[in-house]
């Protein structure tokens, strides 16, 4: 990696042996281009751990299919229930209409009414 025009001048003016400085300038751009490939190695690490991390704390398409089947179960679990508490109010509201009718004496005189004029 080559060091920017400035830098290089810098380095020149600041060590006065030409081939020192060479040296120098040769040296560091040899660590910056080690630095690079170290970052470049890291960025895939560094990307793989995301990506792992990421996959354990995000929903997949699997994780959504497993709870739609759990909501379809508890779906048709809560039908089912509601079927037999429909079933149990109609044969409440039965009931009371058969006690109120039963129990109820103008209902006893409709069917003395009734009664008497079929057996005559």
């Amino acid at each position: 990696m080559a060091l920017p025009y400035e830098v290089v001048k810098v380095i020149e003016e600041a060590v006065q042996d030409p081939e020192k400085a060479a040296k120098v300038i040769r040296a560091i751009e040899e660590g910056l281009g080690a630095v690079r490939e170290e970052a470049k190695a890291q960025k895939e690490v560094v990307k793989a751990e995301l990506k792992d991390e990421l996959t354990k704390e995000l929903a997949t398409k699997a994780d959504i299919a497993v709870l739609r089947g759990e909501f379809r179960e508890e779906m048709a679990r809560l039908e089912g229930e509601i079927k037999i508490i429909r079933i149990w109010l109609k044969v409440m509201v039965g009931v009371m209409i058969a006690g109120f009718t039963l129990f109820n004496p103008g209902f006893h005189q409709f069917l003395k009414v009734i009664l008497s004029s079929i057996g005559t």
